[in-house]
């Protein structure tokens, strides 16, 4: 499946074929880096995965030929089609997930198989709402290489703007007990002084990010008990003090955001999945990274939840209040809650 591979590319998705196959025009179009090979999880379901297969078929696509079945030993895959970058040749594999896996059990479904096999350096883990730049994958191994960083993140920028930046990272704030972006909003130019930026930044961003193998052997692959939120955040924080991460300023993705997990827009838009599984992995991760500020984690999360009802959103009041009463029970993986609404 990965010879001569050296960077097997993942992408989760959940019924955005659109989105995959600009991904994946994209992604034909980058130069003068390693070998790689497009891995693809669908968690949308039989609908899905054959509008997906359909779309990488048609005229026009980046893709070429005819879609090849292939007989794969993975019980957590019902179908895989192979395609092929028709730009630079390289495979595209799509498989069928046979349940909703979440991003983090999508993710680790193609890594158990990769783990299997030698040859390759790192993987790149790339939401399929991204159009990497042409230079976007040489300039992420150049920089991990150079630092000796097990996990970098690209520089995220808007679709729509190429003056500033969404973020240069994640940092765990424990006074407002919240999530925040490093440098959010920072202009594209001139690049960040790496030292201090890596010393601010907690964890890289689920956007786009490079792991090298070695690192993942290190840390172990991401924590299918967050499902979906947060999973990121903690792989992030666990390769920091294992291996060292790091900002790649020079590879450049532009991202939608949150076109598929519902994340994007203002409170009262968000999606249930979001706000519940939101702060519910939060409570988790605060348990398992910040035991100390966990009380006051759920003190200040109860107070922020009505914030949902002065935006109008009784139903995402009801969410976010559910979702920490199943932080604190300690609940995890695939939410029965909301299950028809949970993205990806």
């Amino acid at each position: 499946m990965l010879p001569g591979v050296a960077v097997p590319i993942v992408i989760v998705g959940f019924g955005n074929a659109a989105d995959i196959v600009k991904c994946l025009t994209a992604l034909g179009a980058q130069r003068s880096c390693p070998k790689f090979a497009v891995f693809i999880c669908e968690n949308g379901g039989a609908r899905a995965f054959d509008a997906l297969t359909e779309a990488l078929s048609s005229p026009g696509s980046p893709c070429a030929g005819e879609a090849a079945s292939v007989d794969m030993d993975a019980p957590v895959f019902l179908r895989v089609r192979r395609f092929s970058l028709t730009a630079v040749g390289a495979p595209v594999f799509v498989g069928e997930a046979r349940e909703n896996l979440g991003f983090p059990g999508g993710v680790n479904a193609w890594l158990r198989l990769f783990l299997e096999e030698p040859g390759w350096d790192g993987v790149w883990v790339l939401n399929p709402d991204t159009w990497p730049e042409p230079d976007a994958l040489t300039e992420l191994v150049r920089y991990t290489e150079k630092r000796d960083k097990g996990m970098v993140q690209s520089r995220i920028m808007f679709a729509d703007r190429s003056d500033i930046t969404s973020s240069r990272g994640l940092k765990w704030n424990k006074l407002s007990a919240r999530q925040t972006g490093v440098d959010i909003f920072a202009p594209a130019h001139p690049p960040p002084d790496p030292d201090d930026l890596e010393g601010r930044m907690d964890s890289p961003t689920g956007v786009s990010f490079y792991v090298t193998r070695a690192c993942i052997d290190r840390i172990g692959l991401m924590d299918e008990s967050y499902w979906l939120y947060w999973e990121d955040f903690d792989w992030g924080v666990r390769a920091k003090a294992a291996c060292g991460i790091g900002y790649a300023h020079d590879s450049v993705v532009p991202h939608i955001g949150g076109s598929s997990s519902g994340a994007s827009g203002r409170r009262a838009r968000r999606s249930v999945a979001f706000v519940y599984l939101g702060n519910r992995n939060k409570l988790r991760f605060v348990r398992q990274h910040h035991p100390g500020w966990f009380a006051w984690t759920v003190f200040v999360s109860f107070l922020k939840t009505g914030e949902y009802l002065a935006a109008g959103s009784p139903r995402n009041f009801a969410a976010a209040v559910k979702g920490l009463v199943a932080g604190l029970r300690g609940e995890a993986g695939r939410p029965d809650v909301a299950s028809n609404e949970a993205r990806l």
